[in-house]
């Protein structure tokens, strides 16, 4: 019964956070990605670049310009959008970090309901050597603006 629950919450969260990002953006999320326990759950928005900001994006001011465009937009909706999750499914999202990647052309959000957010970008797999760690963020702080260092 425990996990009917948490696949129901979880299906919920999805969908307010999704919506929320519509809402904001005009545009579907190319996916809304949800890994619940029954202690925590983390969040993850894939937003791909709209044709406009993959033109921007091709050259290094117009990459500048994008990344702030979105991290601007993901400081200001934060609340926001933690609002709307917790009204529409009693989550309370707390820890926050938005990862602009050029390379893919899209923007990872990621939220946890644990103050501290811990984002691991994983490289091309190689077939006898695992996986290797490109970057790695971390945010620690409650309004998703503590320290992020790699």
């Amino acid at each position: 019964m425990k996990k009917q629950f948490d696949e129901r919450v979880a299906r919920q969260v999805a969908k307010a956070a999704g919506t929320f990002e519509h809402l904001l953006l005009g545009r579907t999320p190319r996916s809304v990605t949800v890994v619940a326990d029954g202690r925590w759950m983390v969040v993850g928005i894939h937003e791909a670049f709209s044709p406009v900001e993959r033109r921007l994006a091709a050259d290094e001011e117009g990459l500048s310009r994008v990344q702030d465009f979105h991290r601007y937009l993901f400081d200001n909706s934060l609340d926001s959008l933690r609002n709307h999750v917790r009204r529409s499914t009693g989550v309370e999202l707390r820890g926050a970090i938005a990862h602009v990647d050029a390379f893919t052309g899209s923007v990872l959000k990621t939220f946890t309901t644990n103050p501290a957010v811990e984002l691991f970008l994983l490289g091309q797999g190689l077939p006898t050597l695992g996986v290797p760690v490109n970057d790695h963020l971390h945010s620690n702080g409650a309004n998703g603006n503590g320290a992020v260092r790699n």
